[in-house]
């Protein structure tokens, strides 16, 4: 007989303290999950504000197990020092973004590079592991990804991002063989097309793979078309 795919909702797990969130993989798919993506929200946003996305991806990757973590609440100058949920600290909008110093990124870093090596343990790899995020953590999902120093990530995904302190820090060689795939608004007014232009040339200029989206219109959001094109890119670089 059809064998009945369980909810995804029924298999979601949230810690109320830190609100991290994970969707483990379908047990009807195998015992083990066959490979993880981790997805990074933006400034002020928290995993719940792609819980739906990812439960979207879920359904359609049964096998494939996500988490979603939650940021830190820190004071963000562009906000007057409000406190939210951020990765780093952003003083400004203005087109020099990629200078800023981005307090607080590298200790952030260190978060997400520890849930890789979590992820990878239960995954069977590095290679199995996809690092995605969305405006400060797609900018983040770089930072941290091409950095990695001894293996490559299945992936990366950074949508509506930038390449962050930019001619600060250098691609690994490890991770040159992640493939990159920048999607991003071609209207969007926060973090300007052009900047995913001079990202996608920055990373060709250091030998990674990678490829760029612009979705006519769109502004600094997400698309059902773009969350179409991001499965693709994930059951393609994990070979489903």
């Amino acid at each position: 007989g059809a064998i009945r795919m369980s909810s995804v909702w029924d298999r979601v797990v949230i810690d109320k303290s830190s609100q991290f969130m994970s969707i483990p993989h379908d047990p009807a798919s195998g015992s083990q999950p066959s490979a993880s993506i981790i997805v990074l929200h933006g400034l002020g946003d928290t995993s719940q504000g792609w819980a739906d996305v990812a439960g979207s991806w879920a359904s359609a990757m049964p096998s494939v197990r996500f988490v979603l973590p939650t940021a830190s609440l820190r004071p963000v100058t562009l906000n007057g020092g409000m406190r939210m949920p951020a990765w780093y600290d952003i003083v400004s909008l203005d087109s020099d973004r990629a200078a800023q110093n981005c307090a607080g990124i590298d200790d952030s870093r260190a978060l997400v590079d520890k849930l890789i090596d979590d992820e990878a343990a239960l995954v069977g790899g590095t290679s199995r592991v996809i690092l995605a995020g969305f405006s400060q953590g797609g900018a983040l999902a770089l930072y941290t990804g091409l950095q990695r120093p001894d293996a490559a990530l299945a992936g990366i995904l950074c949508m509506s991002g930038y390449l962050p302190k930019a001619g600060s820090w250098q691609v690994s060689d490890a991770a040159r063989a992640s493939p990159v795939l920048l999607c991003h608004g071609g209207a969007d007014p926060l973090v300007l097309p052009d900047w995913a232009r001079r990202t996608l040339d920055g990373l060709k200029a250091q030998g990674v793979q990678a490829s760029l989206k612009e979705y006519p219109g769109m502004a600094h959001s997400a698309c059902d078309t773009e969350i179409r094109d991001a499965l693709e890119y994930f059951k393609s670089s994990l070979s489903l």
